[in-house]
């Protein structure tokens, strides 16, 4: 049996998410319209048939009839068809041309065809959401590579510098994984999905039916809030304390252990302060930056062993034997730098708020 006009209505308000205060500042009709319609007091006026069908990301005939014949495809279907081609296959094509030709040239040649995907679709809504999630995914695995050829470029070059004896790298054996290459990966990551998130969001308010977002607004978190980053400062501390220049062995001879139990310490003290007071968005987010918080243990750095039988402390070098001595694993700078990039990432996304 086919379904009224109203029920189809509402089906496709809420398939985009959509309420109908929303739906009617989208038309620049009243609330009560919407409502109307949707309760089956009414219909609305024909010109206002073909934004409302853009606006659910489907076409007119899918709106008033919902047992409509299969239709033959028409121009708007290759457009459609061509958007996704060129939105997606532009990804694959930035993957070929980057083997062979330098990166911002194949990037240069992604965003082209991504922007004239977006162009095309801007005539065809019925894939709309489809259509962006697509490029979306696209667009983030492109920065993803892109961010990962800028790490293993600055990895090679860093270390053609250092082999060549142009900078001082302070012993430290890490290979093509070292903390500046960590560092580099971290950053680059996240400017990939800040791009990715400028990029749709930038070419669906020019050719797309424009992002359908709450109303943000920032304010600086306060209370129970704050305590993941009383976690990070602790997490600080405890790095603190492997700077100073004497310490027992136990110290040096058990720091993988001593760093995972504190982790574990401060999840529990976490989940017992906010899971009795409920701030399950706080307790989500003190978790996620002490998990994220794992990521300094690779920027450490070697500069110094110890005697295993004597005591005395050598500066290291390849040529140790490092079973008869203790390596003192010291925290980097850049180890320092990834807690206070986590820190303002944490406070960044707790502060954000509806207005």
């Amino acid at each position: 049996m086919e379904q009224p006009f109203s029920d189809r209505l509402k089906r496709y308000r809420k398939a985009k998410n959509l309420t109908q205060q929303e739906l009617a500042d989208a038309l620049g009709v009243s609330n009560k319209s919407v409502s109307r319609w949707e309760s089956e007091g009414g219909y609305p006026d024909i010109p206002l048939l073909v934004p409302l069908a853009r606006t659910l990301g489907v076409t007119v005939d899918d709106l008033l009839d919902d047992e409509k014949p299969v239709r033959t495809l028409t121009r708007a279907d290759w457009q459609s068809l061509l958007s996704f081609v060129f939105a997606l296959g532009g990804g694959l094509l930035f993957y070929l041309l980057s083997q062979f030709t330098p990166l911002p040239v194949s990037y240069a040649v992604y965003l082209a065809c991504l922007i004239y995907g977006a162009w095309l679709q801007q005539y065809y809504a019925r894939h709309s959401r489809w259509f962006w999630l697509g490029a979306a995914g696209m667009n983030l695995a492109v920065n993803l590579s892109a961010a990962f050829n800028l790490t293993t470029l600055f990895n090679v070059a860093y270390n053609f510098l250092l082999i060549n004896g142009m900078l001082n790298g302070g012993a430290a054996p890490f290979g093509l994984l070292n903390g500046r290459t960590i560092l580099a990966a971290i950053v680059l990551t996240v400017l990939a999905l800040l791009v990715t998130a400028g990029t749709i969001w930038a070419l669906r308010r020019r050719f797309g039916e424009g992002p359908v977002l709450p109303a943000l607004t920032w304010r600086m978190p306060r209370g129970r809030a704050l305590l993941p980053l009383a976690g990070l400062a602790v997490v600080a501390g405890f790095w603190c304390v492997y700077t100073l220049p004497r310490l027992p062995a136990w110290c040096w001879r058990y720091q993988g252990a001593l760093f995972a139990a504190l982790l574990v310490v401060m999840a529990a003290l976490c989940g017992l302060a906010l899971g009795r007071k409920k701030a399950w968005r706080a307790l989500v987010g003190g978790w996620v930056v002490l998990l994220a918080s794992i990521a300094v243990w690779p920027l450490r750095q070697l500069r110094q062993v110890q005697s295993l039988s004597s005591g005395k402390l050598y500066a290291w070098s390849e040529n140790i034997r490092m079973e008869y001595y203790l390596g003192l694993w010291r925290p980097s700078p850049a180890l320092f730098a990834v807690l206070g990039l986590l820190a303002a990432l944490y406070l960044a996304v707790a502060g954000i708020q509806k207005k």
